[in-house]
């Protein structure tokens, strides 16, 4: 932990966990709320797979919010159940937990389900109904109103809308309300803990999230293997990935006919990682087939997924 001798006596800082079923806006929530993006975001569930730590720098302290893997029913991979384990446990000794709900879809079994999941402890539970913007408000009230009289005892019951940012100037401060005082855990200007290279991993992913559709997003996964700066190339970077699929018929649905797909997903990609890393870069993608790496928990830990991966699991 970095302490700050100059911290003033009232400075707060602590954990914050976003929990919650996939697809319901934590994602969206932290880059919101951070002002930059730290985790990618797509309209598919499980897009998140490991715990993501994003740093708030505020005038009351600093709020470090660790947004998890949807919670769900976990499958058949060890990469899914450690995905699951990992949500989880991230709301293990924290000092909040914030449990995001897709308002228009109100609070369901599901979500109930999960919330008797998660592991008992001090921290007190925001439930934060999101997507605020696609409810009309005659049908906001009294969803509001019973969720004031659920069995649950929640210390706050906050609509917001991490699209647009409708609510989150109050969200925060009730966040800082909670934490308690001490010095911050991060320097000032840091806003994530996650390499470049994990950084480069996902965004790749994202973008083929996004190419891909209905198609095989789920099988993908993708391995950074070069990330060196040229010599004597006035800061050009070389960075290649690889996109790693679980059949040789995957093979040619990530390349595209012609190449198009990969082509897209690499300038896409690249557009967007020179402006979150500040690096001019070549980045280049190949696919290969690698049909149980979901299981492989040498390649999970190298690629940055859950520390929950055991070889008997």
């Amino acid at each position: 932990m970095l302490g700050s001798p100059s911290s003033p006596s009232d400075y707060k800082s602590g954990f914050v966990a976003i929990a919650g079923r996939p697809n319901t806006g934590k994602s969206t929530f932290l880059n919101q709320v951070l002002g930059r993006k730290v985790a990618i975001v797509t309209h598919k569930p499980q897009t998140t797979r490991t715990r993501i730590l994003g740093v708030l720098h505020h005038p009351e302290g600093q709020a470090v919010f660790l947004d998890t893997p949807g919670i769900h029913a976990p499958g058949s991979s060890r990469l899914n159940r450690a995905m699951v384990r990992t949500a989880r446990d991230a709301c293990r000794d924290v000092d909040l937990v914030l449990f995001f709900v897709d308002l228009p879809n109100g609070f369901t079994d599901d979500d109930l389900k999960i919330m008797n999941s998660l592991p008992a402890g001090k921290a007190p539970v925001f439930l934060v109904l999101n997507k605020v913007d696609r409810m009309d408000r005659p049908k906001l009230l009294p969803i509001l109103a019973h969720m004031e009289h659920h069995e649950h005892r929640f210390a706050q019951i906050l609509p917001i809308s991490a699209l647009n940012g409708d609510n989150l100037a109050q969200l925060v401060e009730q966040v800082f309300r909670i934490l308690p005082l001490g010095p911050p855990f991060f320097p000032e200007g840091q806003i994530s803990d996650q390499p470049e290279t994990f950084i480069v991993a996902e965004v790749v992913r994202e973008k083929l999230f996004l190419a891909l559709h209905q198609e095989l997003p789920y099988a993908l996964g993708v391995k950074v293997e070069t990330f060196e700066e040229r010599e004597d190339s006035q800061g050009l970077w070389d960075i290649g990935a690889v996109i790693m699929v679980e059949r040789e018929s995957h093979k040619g649905i990530v390349i595209g006919k012609g190449g198009s797909v990969l082509k897209w997903v690499g300038s896409q990609a690249r557009k967007e990682l020179e402006g979150l890393l500040g690096l001019k870069m070549h980045l280049k993608l190949w696919v290969r087939v690698k049909s149980q790496w979901r299981e492989n928990v040498t390649l999970l830990r190298a690629m940055g997924y859950p520390d929950h991966l055991e070889a008997g699991d």
